[in-house]
């Protein structure tokens, strides 16, 4: 046997590979996690997907379906004083909104004692959207900027910045609104809000979109309902955009179309949709909810839901991997009292292939802070508790903890080793209203995430996240 390497000497060459991998692995994950969506005071408040509609919104967190709805008092007072300064002026100059969103955000990471990025960055966006020219068009846009104040030699994978550690600044929307027959059509850069595709908005600059979307005009509460086709998205740590087919390590450049509807009454929220990249992805939703009939927003509440992904490659199959179909099933119940809310979760996914999602958050039940139990053959269980102190007199003080645990069969081949994991997220929040400190939101992250049987210096992956956000309406 002479002449052959050593064991030790061949995990000196495969290790390179593999942590690559690993790491390649992590990156897929972050742009999975879960949804930067208000931690609920009640059932009534827990994030759905489906849920949330279909929409095109300025900012990822305007109109939110389920959330409380709060009215902020600045912009009241302003359009106010618009009306009466120049009550004859033009609609379109009249009522146009603009807005200031400062940003400031910490990170640092440990993954897996392969990197340690740490980055601290500063910006925002400023969007402007104005009135409706003749009851019928509506100019819109969004500047982004991330600039960073302190970024190490891997800040990159932060996502907070681009991969070498620089700033990014970008017209992230600029789109064109038109109403007609009881339907708006959207058209050029903007975001969309669906249960697939969505901003993402958990680093320093959303997801956004290039394409054009039909929805209806009124806000009917009880449907919704999309159909869609972009051609190009923009991530989080780029200032280009690319074709979703690229986004998904194919040449091609291939966008994506989109079909769904929803309907929402006397507690339901029932709903599909489909996203189809030709010769490279398909992928349907669905999803039924539903808030039982009786407690309310102090008494004992409860909801329950199941969903489903289904994910198959399509056409030419020019996806990495391909041919194959796979899915992610997921199940939830929660429960809510006096400002407690209590949710639990399972999901499975299909044995054949991981889920492939970076254009949005986790449909997933299951979906956490740093993933949602994707990758191929895992089942996973989830419980979290949260709870809002206005009850104590800490008005817009909420924390959530949550603890999720996934199991399956570690495979090179499917899910590169990621099946038995365990993960712990902690959130703490600050969104104070109705006071002079209207427009701030901050909020502290802690993400401890293991995964065993991994053959890397640490079995863990440990994040903090500390982000300071203030919008002021400046028109």
């Amino acid at each position: 046997m002479a002449g052959l390497p050593t064991g030790r000497a061949v995990w000196g060459v495969l290790f390179p590979a593999f942590a690559a991998g690993v790491l390649q692995t992590c990156s897929a994950a972050l742009a999975q996690g879960a949804t930067d969506y208000p931690i609920p005071s009640t059932a009534r408040e827990a994030y759905s997907p489906i849920g949330e509609g279909f929409d095109s919104p300025l900012d990822p967190r305007d109109d939110l379906r389920g959330a409380r709805r709060y009215v902020d008092p600045r912009e009241e007072r302003l359009k106010a004083r618009r009306a009466q300064r120049s009550p004859n002026a033009p609609v379109f100059f009249r009522d146009t909104d603009l807005r200031a969103n400062s940003r400031t955000y910490w990170f640092e990471e440990d993954a897996f004692g392969l990197t340690e990025p740490k980055a601290f960055t500063t910006g925002g966006s400023v969007t402007y959207a104005s009135g409706y020219l003749a009851d019928f068009f509506q100019l819109r846009g969004a500047l982004y900027t991330t600039q960073p104040l302190y970024a190490n030699a891997t800040a990159g994978a932060a996502e907070t910045l681009t991969l070498d550690g620089d700033q990014i600044t970008v017209l992230g929307q600029l789109n064109g609104r038109v109403k007609f027959a009881g339907q708006e059509v959207t058209a050029g850069r903007f975001l969309v809000r669906t249960p697939f595709i969505n901003p993402f908005d958990v680093r320093m600059i959303p997801l956004t979109f290039e394409g054009v979307a039909l929805m209806p005009e009124s806000a009917d509460p009880k449907v919704h309902y999309m159909v869609s086709y972009l051609s190009h998205y923009k991530r989080r740590d780029e200032s280009e955009f690319i074709s979703f087919s690229n986004g998904l390590g194919v040449a091609q450049d291939e966008g994506v179309l989109i079909t769904g509807a929803s309907y929402h009454a006397n507690g339901w929220n029932v709903g599909g949709s489909n996203y189809w990249i030709k010769d490279t992805l398909n992928t349907a939703y669905g999803e039924i909810d539903y808030l039982f009939p009786f407690g309310g927003n102090d008494g004992l509440s409860l909801r329950a839901g199941v969903n489903i992904l289904d994910q198959r490659t399509v056409g030419a199959d020019f996806i990495l991997g391909a041919p194959y179909d796979t899915y992610q099933a997921s199940a939830r119940f929660v429960t809510s009292y006096q400002g407690f809310v209590f949710t639990g979760a399972v999901s499975q996914v299909g044995s054949d292939a991981s889920i492939r999602k970076p254009f949005g958050y986790s449909t997933s039940y299951t979906g956490m802070l740093v993933g949602g139990f994707q990758q191929a053959g895992v089942n996973a269980y989830l419980l979290s508790l949260s709870y809002d102190f206005a009850k104590l007199g800490l008005d817009g003080v909420k924390f959530e903890a949550a603890w999720g645990r996934g199991y399956g069969t570690p495979d090179l081949a499917t899910n590169f080793g990621f099946a038995d994991q365990e993960q712990l997220n902690l959130r703490l929040t600050y969104e104070p209203h109705d006071s002079s400190l209207e427009g701030l939101r901050m909020e502290v992250e802690y993400v401890d995430w293991q995964v065993f049987h991994l053959p890397v210096p640490s079995d863990e992956l440990s994040q903090f996240r500390a982000i300071v956000n203030y919008d002021v309406p400046l028109l």
